[in-house]
């Protein structure tokens, strides 16, 4: 015997009013006619036949008895190969171990040698690199050695022009017989 509850489309509430009315089973609703259903609150007759049919579902969907279990096909023994078919799968065998393992050769090759130019174009990018900081270094020396030089060469002129300069005055002093006097007696003569 099967719930009302269980019928799909029954609630607590309709499952109270249809036990209520005399429905009590789930079989009870699947016998019922449609019309008698439509006595009980909340259900029509369209409704009446949903759950007729819903009824009849649940019942029907009841696990039936499982019939007994089969036995297990017993197994018949494995043909005996002959000599030549041994023979066959050995080498068979052989051959596909061998064709794997050259395989796995080359795979390990290619992958030593992608690993070798790859080493090769780092190298060949590391060493670019180192050449073209050397040249920028020997850019840098020869353009600050330029700097060094141009500023020997303003501060020779520098000294060149102040010592001549020096020189004549002595000389146009000793020329002239005066003896170098301070600034304040040549401020004096020049105001005369």
């Amino acid at each position: 015997m099967t719930a009302v509850s269980d019928v799909r489309g029954v609630g607590p509430a309709l499952a109270q009013a249809l036990s209520a009315k005399g429905y009590k089973t789930a079989e009870a609703i699947a016998k019922a006619n449609p019309e008698d259903l439509s006595g009980v609150p909340r259900i029509g007759s369209a409704r009446a036949a949903q759950l007729i049919a819903a009824a009849n579902e649940v019942i029907g969907a009841k696990p039936k008895p499982k019939p007994p279990a089969r036995r297990a096909a017993t197994r018949k023994p494995a043909e005996r190969k002959s000599v030549v078919q041994r023979a066959t799968a050995k080498s068979n065998a052989a051959a596909n171990k061998a064709e794997a393992e050259r395989r796995a050769a080359e795979e390990r090759a290619a992958a030593e040698q992608a690993a070798a130019e790859a080493k090769a174009k780092k190298k060949a990018k590391a060493k670019a690199k180192a050449e073209k900081a050397a040249k920028k270094k020997s850019e840098m020396e020869a353009v600050f050695s330029k700097a060094k030089e141009k500023v020997k060469e303003k501060s020779k002129k520098g000294k060149k022009n102040k010592k001549p300069k020096k020189d004549e005055k002595k000389k146009s002093d000793k020329k002239s017989g005066k003896k170098k006097s301070g600034k304040k007696k040549d401020k004096k003569k020049a105001k005369k």
